[in-house]
């Protein structure tokens, strides 16, 4: 369906808790931004159409976008071998790195200025960057009093002086869609990684959102999250904890190291509480599946359990598939459906509003295989070998067979996609 409407949709996963540091702070750009930012606005006027979900896209006007949209994340053959860097909120491109926030305005191809941090020394975006193994991931997009903002989260070092060591911190920073400008920023002196092998904290990845707390989790051994109220501006907990999705008011992830770690918990996204903890939980990497529930493949001690959900409130397991299917990647699409395959190329779509399936298909000569690139809003996206389609995520029936592109970043105004083996471009959406 054709829309023209006001921007109201964005693009598209033993508990030591620690108060808020008396280092917390927030940075504005004045008095009048802050007031601004909490105040309510009317949503920005955008002068494209928009499609809920887009079926085809116009080749022949695409906007180059910089090589940070896809540094280290598609390989030789144009695969996309880990999420971009990058969101689609409204008619822009909002490009993460380790020290700014590129924004392109897709339709103009104008690039914004850069949103950097201002607490300290970013990280160089040089020793973050390899090929296929780029950490840095995209922004977060988030309503909050009217206004659509993007979060996103820096790491920043701070001056070493005399016997004093430097310190890192932790910015956060939220910028205004519709202006493409700071709205604030929340900044926190992070504790001393003493226990890291590099002494210092990695990379920090926004996690989630709900009831206006953005949720951080930074790369660091053990492990550390911090959460941030936007509506106050201001840490609201932080604990040792390795977050792997927010889920309606719960944070679900390792409450210590994360790596070959059977221990899990819940904790609460207000406070940091502990909603449960199953130091015997044995599965293995969860991923987000909507507002109810995570998805994991296999596990630990659960190798044969297949494909499962986790009720994020709870920590309760539902098995979907009992056949070993230990091996393969859901996505959800933002609504109610949560799109699933393997290495094998089975295909399969679970409703996560009642935890049961819409449809399978096993691979079958009678039906090419899809290399899915993205999903959103009840469309999916992907290659085959004639070429890229458009799948109906509720019936898993060709819905485009010529949509022009295979995105791998997608929302109802445009995508992100690779052409022709060419550099990643946005590509405006006509039907």
């Amino acid at each position: 369906m054709k829309l023209r409407a006001a921007l109201c949709c964005l693009a598209a996963s033993g508990l030591l808790l620690s108060g808020c540091s008396d280092d917390s702070g927030t940075i504005t750009d004045s008095e009048e931004s802050a007031t601004a930012a909490e105040s309510s606005a009317a949503p920005e006027e955008i002068d494209a159409e928009a499609f809920e979900p887009p079926m085809q896209f116009d080749t022949g006007a695409s906007v180059p976008l910089p090589e940070e949209a896809s540094a280290g994340n598609i390989n030789l053959a144009g695969n996309a071998v880990s999420p971009l860097p990058t969101l689609l909120a409204g008619t822009k491109a909002f490009i993460a790195s380790a020290n700014q926030l590129q924004i392109i305005d897709t339709r103009t191809a104008e690039a914004l200025p850069a949103i950097t941090p201002q607490s300290g020394t970013p990280m160089d975006p040089a020793l973050t960057v390899f090929a296929g193994d780029n950490p840095i991931q995209a922004p977060i997009a988030v309503e909050l009093g009217g206004k659509q903002l993007v979060i996103v989260p820096f790491l920043t070092m701070g001056t070493a002086e005399g016997t004093a060591v430097a310190h890192q911190s932790l910015e956060v920073i939220a910028v205004d869609v519709a202006t493409g400008e700071q709205a604030f920023s929340v900044v926190t002196e992070l504790p001393v990684a003493g226990d890291d092998v590099d002494g210092q904290y990695a990379n920090a990845v926004a996690k989630g959102e709900s009831g206006g707390i953005a949720v951080i989790d930074l790369d660091v051994y053990p492990a550390y999250t911090v959460a941030v109220d936007l509506n106050a501006q201001a840490v609201a907990w932080q604990t040792v904890f390795a977050t792997e999705a927010v889920a309606g008011d719960t944070v679900v992830g390792f409450p210590g190291e994360r790596d070959y770690n059977r221990h899990h918990g819940g904790l609460s996204i207000t406070d940091g509480s502990v909603v449960w903890d199953d130091p015997d939980f044995g599965y293995e990497s969860l991923g987000p599946a909507g507002s109810k529930y995570l998805y994991g493949f296999g596990g630990f001690d659960h190798v044969d359990g297949g494909l499962y959900l986790v009720e994020a409130a709870t920590g309760k397991v539902t098995s979907l598939e009992t056949e070993e299917r230990d091996s393969g990647l859901c996505r959800f699409d933002g609504q109610t459906t949560l799109v699933c395959t393997d290495t094998w190329g089975w295909l399969g779509a679970v409703n996560t509003e009642t935890g049961e399936w819409l449809w399978q298909f096993d691979p079958s000569p009678e039906r090419a295989s899809i290399g899915i690139t993205a999903v959103w809003h009840g469309a999916i996206y992907g290659n085959t070998a004639n070429g890229p389609v458009v799948l109906d995520a509720l019936t898993g029936a060709d819905a485009e067979t010529a949509p022009g592109v295979a995105p791998y970043v997608v929302n109802e105004y445009g995508a992100v996609a690779m052409l022709d083996g060419g550099s990643v471009s946005a590509f405006p959406a006509i039907a």
